[in-house]
């Protein structure tokens, strides 16, 4: 009988602390419960120029009629409108500083419900990012006898968003044209091009792929007597070389082939060993406005080959006129010679005159010409 009573003293004490419990809760229970509207789904921030975009898709709820966007901890706001059957929505922020921006979007239906908050936060760029930002260099242009134009460029500032190079240039008719290549591509073709008018060059950016604009480079020139002419077709011929003692090297069409390490060498295994003076000559198969020659020595001898050259030009291939005489240095590396007065010829001839050492023997890893294609 004890026991009995004292489950049921138990009992009514549980019961009451219930009621307690109720009682202080009752304030803070809504009737009918929280309604919570949809919120925003694949929200996303989209940065600019002294501007910023947020967006995001309505989602399925068909209730929702306008939503809020907060920042500054709250306390500024505007309200977006939402069409019944609109399913993205969007708000641009204008004349912002160059900073890092959060903004909270919540969703609400006609009765004033609130979605659950969703916080963005993104940078807006300005003249600071446009400062930072570089060129792509070029490594080489070269205009070929078909008037294409290729382009070898240098590494891209990928990670500070450059996108594309766009190349401003003159087509072969006279009109301007635009082009524009991956800044992931090293290598650029263009064909058509007008190569004694050069080209411009600048590179794109967007700061983020979310970004609602564009920045520019500024547009640097390629003169286009800076351009290279392409030797692909050109055929090269020598007063001699060494058919056998230099394999696989000695052939005068190694100087066309872009390998420093390769070599034109003048005969030393046959007789009769011919001294000074020494030619190589190259048919260019149009005629060109030659601005420059760049020529490089063999590495492993820079002190072994000619000194004192002239550069001839002709149109013929027979009858040939002196531009210039020169002196090679005793280096590694290209050298450069400016050809006074960029002179027009299709036949090109490097009239080798001595060396220092007293050598008979000549040789030479690279030639090139810079310049531009002529009537």
């Amino acid at each position: 009988m004890r026991t009995k009573i004292f489950i049921g003293v138990i009992a009514l004490l549980v019961v009451a602390a219930c009621k307690k419990m109720d009682d202080n809760y009752r304030q803070y229970i809504i009737p009918g419960g929280i309604v919570y509207p949809g919120k925003p789904i694949q929200a996303k921030f989209h940065p600019g120029k002294y501007r910023a975009m947020v967006s995001w898709k309505r989602g399925t709820d068909p209730k929702i009629t306008k939503a809020r966007i907060y920042w500054n901890n709250f306390t500024d706001s505007v309200e977006v409108q939402i069409a019944p059957k609109q399913d993205s929505i969007s708000h641009i922020f204008t004349n912002l500083q160059e900073n890092i921006y959060s903004y909270t979007i919540r969703t609400m239906d006609e009765n004033g419900n609130k979605s659950v908050p969703v916080e963005l936060t993104g940078s807006v760029f300005g003249d600071r990012y446009q400062a930072s930002l570089l060129n792509r260099a070029i490594a080489s242009a070269t205009i070929g006898e078909d008037d294409k134009l290729t382009i070898i460029w240098g590494a891209a500032d990928t990670t500070n968003g450059a996108r594309t190079t766009e190349v401003r240039y003159t087509t072969v008719g006279g009109q301007t044209a635009t082009a524009s290549f991956s800044a992931k591509k090293d290598t650029s073709y263009i064909t058509g091009v007008q190569g004694s008018s050069g080209f411009e060059y600048r590179t794109v950016f967007t700061p983020d792929t979310l970004a609602v604009d564009t920045f520019y480079t500024e547009y640097q020139q390629m003169p286009g007597n800076f351009m290279q002419i392409a030797r692909t077709t050109w055929t090269a011929t020598a007063d001699t070389y060494e058919l056998t003692g230099q394999q696989p090297n000695g052939a005068p069409s190694k100087v066309l082939d872009g390998d420093i390490g390769t070599y034109w060498h003048t005969n030393h295994s046959k007789s009769p060993v011919t001294g000074y003076p020494h030619w190589l000559a190259f048919n260019m198969n149009r005629r060109v406005k030659v601005d420059r020659v760049v020529l490089t020595s063999r590495s492993d001898y820079v002190r072994e080959d000619f000194t004192d050259f002239i550069v001839q030009g002709s149109d013929d291939g027979s009858t040939w006129q002196n531009y210039g005489n020169y002196t090679l240095a005793e280096i590694t590396g290209p050298q450069s010679f400016t050809i006074a007065g960029a002179p027009v010829m299709r036949y090109i001839r490097i009239w080798q005159v001595r060396n220092a050492t007293g050598s008979p023997h000549s040789h030479l890893a690279e030639f090139s010409v810079y310049g531009s294609f002529a009537p």
